[in-house]
């Protein structure tokens, strides 16, 4: 080889493994946090060998990745003809894809051994779901039909040797149904006329109502009562379930009798209808709650020496992500606010093999710790919150070792507690912040979701009082616990999140140093006339404007009122797609800011709604709010590049500052 040729390929070589290192002083490009994770809907195959996963991220929507349980060095993959619109493994080990070719789908019957699939003749279809598959008949699945002829619509029973077709009928208004072993309609979860779920039985041919749950805040999440699973025989439904008392538990219901029996519970949080285990005849075999980390209760000891294991070996964040048929081999995660981590865990040896992780693009990065504390308030509520503190900074309890400036992060809602723990549309976020130097609380506060009825009711009309000095009581625990330099929190938050940034900040305004909010109510009382919040919930749960005692509270627990005691800076921004909290709301609040001579930024997305969901936007959006926290708050931040204008935006109020970012 020619030595100016060698140089050339030495210098492409240091050229790209610079490009792949992080950068000297750890800091994460923007970039990466908000591209896709690179694996997605990581599987294990029945008899626990593989591990199976897409890598949407790269463009390879035609191609499954998998690799060995036991040696997962050597990646391999089976490329499809067309974008892969489903996929689910069965009980023999094979796999059933779904192709999409331009208007049309194709269903593929294959093995990872085999060199190709076989292509199954059904009927045309739009869309197709796998419900459910029974280990006594490995070759055959029931699937929801969506077909070109919307009569032929429907539950069918697919033999995928022959490709025979049965129909079984429709869903109709059911969200689900649930099968016995022998493919027998046992169950199914519906709406109900009180806005909340029902659980029907079959019997006889006929679905009847055994459990009619009204409507509570928890229904924006989906509601946490619901079927999680029936028993192979067909006798028994289990679920999730919260009729008549406080928190969600896990019961039994005898299909025949109707008898229900309570299973498992937790005392300071919601049983959830996910995270649960199963045995291979359906019954729980664990189940779940949320509190900072995962609260597992055990049902079958036979399980209990091996999530103790897994406990230790990985600090108690585990999450379980699959069996095999046999359930000698598990698939399970580390969850702790960072990539998920996936291992194979081999039960009888309790030998625990690392795969990979799902957001490969950090991999190199110093990430922060994450640790879950209960912090109790004023008048004695106990609330759960997750710490997250930079890289290098915690102490053996994971705390931090001095007090760094601190993001107080509210979530939206205020009832959608449980879904931003361990979600990375919004961990993404924890991790920039905590990257950038923050120590970031994750917190909740009485009014949420996820810690039982009586703290959701704890909320109602208390959005400017109770609520609020939930929020203080936390930046006043932070303090006294040397977590937070009581100079230099901020607090954050979207939709409820930040109108209770709006409020803080003028109702507080001696204990925050800057607020960023994010489409976040300012006018309660306007808002509350709205299309939206006019309803009964609305009125019951935050205030009725419609009477004198209702508009006088929305006044008192509206940002507006205290809009002249604001002295901290404000970032405000907002969506003009926004069909929630219409951007005039944020407009009039960032005008009457501006008017009164108080520190604003303002600026919107007028391709955005509620909830960002561009990539680009949220790098945007970052570019600007990491230097306007660098400023107040004093943590690092990243230069802004061409980061900015990767956003669609438009400046309001603070053009020359943004203009000025370096």
């Amino acid at each position: 080889m020619k030595p100016y040729i060698l140089v050339l390929l030495l210098l492409i070589m240091v050229g790209m493994a610079q490009a792949q290192s992080p950068s000297p002083d750890n800091l994460i490009p923007r970039e990466l946090l908000f591209k896709e994770k690179d694996k997605n809907k990581v599987t294990l195959t029945t008899d626990g060998e593989f591990i199976l996963y897409q890598k949407m991220a790269d463009g390879s929507d035609s191609t499954l990745y998998f690799v060995s349980g036991r040696s997962p060095s050597a990646e391999k993959s089976r490329k499809f003809d067309g974008a892969i619109a489903d996929w689910t493994t069965t009980y023999d080990g094979g796999i059933v894809v779904v192709v999409r070719r331009d208007t049309s789908l194709q269903v593929e019957f294959t093995t990872l051994g085999a060199k190709n699939a076989k292509k199954l003749d059904v009927q045309p279809f739009t869309r197709m779901e796998f419900i459910y598959q029974s280990p006594r008949f490995p070759n055959k699945v029931v699937v929801n039909f969506t077909a070109k002829d919307e009569t032929q619509n429907g539950i069918y029973f697919l033999d995928l040797f022959s490709g025979n077709m049965r129909r079984l009928g429709t869903m109709g208004d059911f969200q689900q149904i649930y099968f016995d072993e022998n493919f027998g309609m046992v169950a199914a979860l519906g709406r109900n006329d009180l806005g909340g779920n029902s659980i029907f039985v079959r019997r006889e041919g006929i679905w009847e109502e055994v459990r009619k749950y009204p409507f509570n805040p928890e229904m924006f999440i989906g509601g946490l009562s619901r079927i999680i699973s029936v028993s192979g025989d067909g006798k028994t439904v289990y679920a999730t379930d919260n009729l008549d008392k406080d928190k969600t538990t896990l019961v039994a219901i005898d299909v025949e009798s109707g008898q229900v029996t309570e299973l498992a519970s937790d005392p300071d949080a919601d049983i959830l209808p996910y995270a649960f285990t199963l045995d291979p005849n359906g019954k729980p075999t664990s189940v779940a709650a949320l509190w900072g980390d995962t609260k597992r209760h055990i049902l079958d000891e036979s399980i209990r020496k091996d999530f103790e294991f897994l406990d230790k070996e990985l600090n108690g964040k585990v999450g379980f992500a699959g069996s095999s048929l046999d359930e000698k081999l598990w698939l399970v995660r580390k969850i702790d606010g960072g990539p998920q981590t996936y291992y194979h865990y081999d039960r009888a040896n309790q030998k625990l093999t690392e795969l990979f992780n799902d957001f490969s693009y950090l991999n190199g990065y110093d990430l922060p710790t994450r640790t879950a504390v209960t912090i109790t308030t004023r008048d004695s509520l106990r609330i759960p919150a997750n710490i997250y503190v930079p890289p290098g900074m915690s102490n053996t309890k994971g705390m931090p070792k001095v007090p760094l400036p601190t993001v107080i992060y509210i979530h939206g809602g205020p009832w959608a507690g449980v879904t931003h723990w361990n979600n990375w549309f919004h961990t993404r976020n924890f991790q920039l912040l905590a990257n950038r130097g923050y120590v970031v609380i994750v917190m909740e506060f009485r009014g949420t979701t996820g810690l039982g009825k009586a703290v959701c009711d704890a909320g109602d009309k208390q959005w400017g009082e109770k609520m609020h000095n939930d929020i203080v009581d936390v930046a006043t625990w932070a303090i006294k616990s040397g977590v937070s330099n009581r100079k230099r929190i901020a607090l954050w938050g979207w939709s409820y999140g930040g109108y209770a940034v709006n409020f803080a900040l003028g109702a507080a305004p001696d204990l925050f140093a800057a607020g960023v909010s994010m489409y976040g109510i300012a006018d309660l009382p306007a808002f509350c006339k709205l299309p939206f919040a006019d309803n009964d919930l609305w009125r019951n749960r935050v205030g009725d404007v419609n009477t004198e005692e209702g508009a006088a509270l929305l006044k008192a627990h509206s940002p507006t009122t205290y809009l002249k005691d604001i002295h901290s800076p404000i970032l405000l921004t907002t969506g003009s797609q926004d069909d929630r909290v219409p951007q005039q709301q944020v407009d009039d609040f960032a005008k009457a800011l501006h008017n009164a001579n108080k520190d604003v930024i303002y600026f919107y997305y007028p391709d955005e709604g509620h909830d960002y969901q561009k990539p680009e936007t949220w790098i945007s959006f970052w570019a600007i709010a990491e230097d306007f926290l660098n400023k107040h708050v004093g943590g690092r931040k990243e230069p802004k590049k061409d980061d900015i204008e990767k956003g669609n935006f438009t400046t309001v109020f603070g053009a020359e500052y943004i203009e000025e970012i370096k």
